[in-house]
């Protein structure tokens, strides 16, 4: 008869019992397919957190009995989210954490690979994925136009656009943020984007006062002519 002591029954009783949850995950993950949706129902948003960060935010119009939202004419794009203003259930739809949303690349989702975090960068708040395995590349999905403290909207990276999840063609409230090419390709791309600068003219070296060029004419020119001695003053 074998016994366990207590650390040991508790650590196989741990695995047994995560193993199944891991398996359902897994098989679920294989099941979500992706839905098409009208880009202009939703917006990507950079919503101020604290005194310098900033949360991802989804908004989408789900209902035209009142607006959700309304983006100014500034030029960073800032946003009124009007929802705040009243009841919007059934009205508006919110996104606010990993488990409303995620990425999705060439029909693979990455949400136990990758998460969405907002992070300042080069004067503007860049959207990115980071990824648990830090051998794989980060990925940069958009960027707002600048930095203020208010809510700014997000432009999507050329490629990439707003999809709905799908669970055995059952539409659900998590939202893709999609992309048609895979991780990899994706990312050899992105690292041939060379950014290549001009270089600058040298500028001349400063002379003093009376001091002769570095490479004086060998031969009388035009503009150089031959000096002659001025001629003898009469008595």
């Amino acid at each position: 008869m074998k016994f366990f002591f207590p650390s040991v029954l508790i650590t196989l009783l741990g695995v047994a019992s995560i193993a199944p949850l891991y398996h359902a995950e897994t098989k679920a993950a294989v099941t979500f397919s992706q839905q098409e949706v009208q880009q202009e129902s939703f917006i990507v948003l950079a919503a101020p957190r604290g005194q310098t960060a900033y949360n991802l935010l989804i908004l989408e119009q789900i209902s035209n009995r009142r607006l959700c939202w309304r983006v100014r004419p500034d030029r960073l794009q800032t946003v009124d989210p009007l929802l705040r203003n009243f009841n919007f259930t059934g009205i508006c739809g919110r996104s606010t954490d990993s488990n409303a949303f995620s990425i999705r690349m060439a029909g693979e989702d990455l949400a136990l690979n990758y998460t969405l975090r907002l992070v300042q960068r080069e004067g503007v708040v860049v959207l990115v994925g980071t990824p648990a395995d830090r051998t794989l590349p980060e990925i940069t999905l958009g960027r707002t136009r600048g930095i203020t403290r208010d809510f700014m909207k997000i432009d999507l990276e050329p490629g990439w656009r707003l999809t709905r999840r799908l669970f055995q063609g059952r539409p659900l409230g998590h939202i893709y943020l999609t992309n048609n090419t895979d991780l990899r390709t994706y990312a050899a791309e992105q690292a041939d984007i060379v950014v290549t600068r001009p270089s600058p003219t040298p500028s001349p070296l400063p002379t003093r006062p009376g001091t002769p060029p570095l490479n004086p004419p060998p031969h009388p020119t035009p503009e150089h002519p031959p000096q002659t001695p001025p001629p003898p003053a009469k008595p």
